[in-house]
């Protein structure tokens, strides 16, 4: 596992803390929260405006050049809602040669607004939720480095299911670099995620004493990179696929 920064990012209130102190206790290991909280009181979201984020933002991303300059593993604990917030750690990354992943804790606006009343302590306004959702942009919208390495739903999920996932991403990671070029769009990825998880679910029910290998996932990643990088069509994903899996057997 080469040295990393996580950037989680969601709404408030949606169960992103909750995450990053489960992934922390599995990794057991030299890892560090950046919390933009800590630069936050009780009264910072009285009359919230984004204006106000870019002061505590700034704070925050000193302390994870500070911490990465050491040494240290980073979960960024933080709504991280534009891709320029997300892009910030991942010119980190490339500038520190560490592995970038981005999890999106994907919590509805209302089941955020429900677990925002059941907080301890301070809660947030309703009205900084709403209006964090209508600024929100979803990873991958834009880049192919801002795609997400996974999305959750912790209100479906639990966390003892997800945190697993994210370990095996973060040990697959390579150190970050400058993106290349785009050689598809967004939509095009989209469309070869699809087919390769469509491809491993049929694989997975002919020989289910796979499932749960780690293996067929990294190869299922590598495919995707690959394709991605050479233009293949999605007709062509199944077979090819298949191809690499069946090298398990």
């Amino acid at each position: 596992m080469c040295q990393f920064i996580l950037a989680l990012c969601g709404l408030p209130a949606s169960g992103k803390s909750t995450l990053a102190d489960a992934i922390q206790i599995a990794l057991d290991y030299n890892v560090e929260i950046v919390r933009t909280d800590d630069w936050r009181d009780d009264a910072y979201y009285t009359d919230w405006k984004p204006e106000k984020e870019k002061p505590v933002r700034q704070k925050a991303l000193a302390r994870v050049k500070e911490l990465v300059a050491v040494g240290k593993n980073i979960i960024h604990d933080d709504t991280n809602y534009y891709t320029s917030m997300r892009h910030e750690l991942f010119k980190i990354a490339i500038e520190n040669e560490c592995g970038f992943a981005i999890v999106h804790v994907a919590t509805p606006v209302t089941v955020a607004l429900e677990w925002n009343k059941e907080r301890e302590g301070s809660r947030f306004p309703d009205s900084v939720i709403h209006d964090i959702f209508e600024r929100f942009d979803n990873p991958g919208h834009h880049y192919l480095w801002d795609t997400s390495d996974l999305e959750v739903s912790l209100e479906i999920q639990e966390i003892d299911d997800v945190v697993p996932e994210i370990l095996e991403i973060l040990e697959e990671l390579e150190p970050a670099k400058e993106p290349k070029p785009r050689l598809i769009t967004i939509d095009e990825f989209g469309h070869l995620d699809t087919a390769t998880r469509l491809t491993v679910t049929e694989f997975l029910q002919e020989h289910p004493e796979l499932r749960g290998n780690r293996e067929v996932s990294i190869i299922r990643r590598r495919f995707l990179h690959e394709a991605s990088e050479r233009r293949i069509p999605v007709k062509e994903v199944h077979e090819l696929l298949l191809v690499e899996l069946e090298k398990l057997l």
